[in-house]
């Protein structure tokens, strides 16, 4: 049996605590304000983030710096492969759309993370893990600083 009382005074009614449908209740208010939540996560896993700078993007130096001192042996200055490495494992360029069209901020965070190793038109592609030597924030900046040399 539901009893109900006045709150405050303004005309409103609650439920008593010890109503049996307050559990029933809470998870119903749970699921509404959750499920958009839920959904958008879902969505994100399957589809990811699209990974692209701000408009009017420019790197830090030291973003540059580094970019030059871990990435540019293969993926050259300018991301666009042509460097003895490059060639020699096939790197594609990161000026042309066709490079990004997968990736995502997941993905790249993940693949300067944790490696790469595939065959890719049979060329062997090979690239270390580098969890052990940048913090998540630089390998952030470093993705960012790489799709910057994708100009639509």
């Amino acid at each position: 049996m539901l009893k109900k009382r006045p709150y405050a005074g303004k005309g409103l009614t609650m439920f008593r605590r010890s109503s049996p449908f307050r559990p029933f209740l809470v998870l119903s208010l749970f699921a509404l304000l959750a499920s958009p939540v839920l959904r958008h996560a879902a969505q994100a896993e399957t589809t990811g983030t699209p990974l692209s700078p701000p408009a009017g993007y420019k790197p830090e130096k030291k973003i540059v710096r580094l970019w030059n001192s871990k990435c540019a042996t293969c993926h050259g200055e300018d991301g666009r492969g042509h460097t003895e490495q490059g060639k020699e494992m096939g790197i594609d360029d990161m000026t042309k759309a066709a490079y990004w069209k997968d990736v995502t901020v997941e993905r790249g965070r993940k693949t300067v993370l944790e490696g790469l190793k595939r065959t890719l038109n049979g060329k062997e592609q090979e690239m270390k893990p580098f969890g052990d030597r940048l913090t998540p924030q630089q390998v952030d900046a470093l993705n960012l600083y790489a799709v910057s040399f994708f100009k639509k």
